[in-house]
């Protein structure tokens, strides 16, 4: 008994530890007062003020067109690095090949940024839109790998595409008609959660952004050298409901993607 009201009370501080901070912050983005010191009413002006913000908004259509196109990317390219690592035989390097993809992951994201800008002046590629769409996708590609290859090696035991490949259809006809819909739904947990890498990205966008492109974390770092104000926690609170949607789809698709049991 002693030990598990001592493990209730560990996990509550551990929990409140956690979630209590994000719960001032809601609270607080409905604070009627500019600076966060003290409760002085409730209101929804600072969210009515969040989105009639010119600047804001834009940094945010521009981070969101930066998402669907780096997660496009990096699905479709996890897609094809996966589907090479678990249909094709053993070939030389492939160790060294699944290293490669998941460097990205370990590697810190301040190191991912200079070697990157590096490279794109060295080679002379622009800083743009479709630079920093590249190196978002490069960032996220390892979680596509992740999901798509886990959800190619189960569908492997079950020999459809074998199958369909002895039937007549060819290797692409196969890859189609079988393998891509089955893979549907790891393909679009992990273009997911490749969107909310690149939609939360600051430090590498803060190296490739080009002149022009504001990205909705830069523009929140650029708004907080002057204090948090309960439009930064409007917007945060905003955010937060958007990952927590995210993350309930992701939960979603990756039960769909489990392979039904066999009676």
């Amino acid at each position: 008994m002693k030990r598990s009201r001592g493990l209730l009370a560990y996990c509550a501080g551990l929990y409140g530890f956690l979630y209590l901070p994000l719960a001032v912050m809601v609270a607080f983005s409905f604070n009627d007062a500019r600076r966060n010191v003290a409760w002085k009413g409730f209101t929804l002006k600072w969210y009515a003020s969040l989105f009639h913000n010119a600047e804001l908004a834009g940094s945010v259509a521009t981070t969101l067109e930066l998402a669907v196109v780096s997660s496009l990317i990096a699905a479709i390219m996890g897609m094809l690095a996966s589907y090479a690592m678990t249909r094709h035989a053993p070939f030389r390097g492939r160790g060294l090949y699944g290293a490669l993809l998941n460097a990205p992951l370990m590697m810190p994201e301040i190191v991912m940024g200079v070697g990157l800008l590096s490279f794109f002046s060295r080679v002379g590629v622009p800083l743009n839109f479709w630079s920093l769409a590249c190196a978002h996708a490069l960032i996220a590609l390892p979680y596509t790998v992740g999901s798509i290859r886990a959800r190619l090696l189960s569908l492997k035991e079950s020999n459809l595409e074998d199958a369909a490949m002895d039937l007549g259809a060819t290797e692409w006809q196969a890859f189609c008609r079988i393998t891509l819909p089955l893979a549907r739904p790891a393909v679009l947990s992990g273009a997911l959660l490749a969107f909310t890498v690149s939609f939360e990205d600051f430090v590498t966008s803060f190296f490739i952004a080009g002149i022009g492109i504001v990205t909705m974390p830069i523009k929140v770092y650029s708004m907080m050298k002057f204090g948090v104000t309960p439009e930064i926690n409007a917007l945060a609170s905003c955010l937060l409901a958007l990952t927590v949607a995210f993350l309930l789809a992701d939960r979603f698709l990756k039960r769909r993607s489990r392979p039904a049991r066999r009676v």
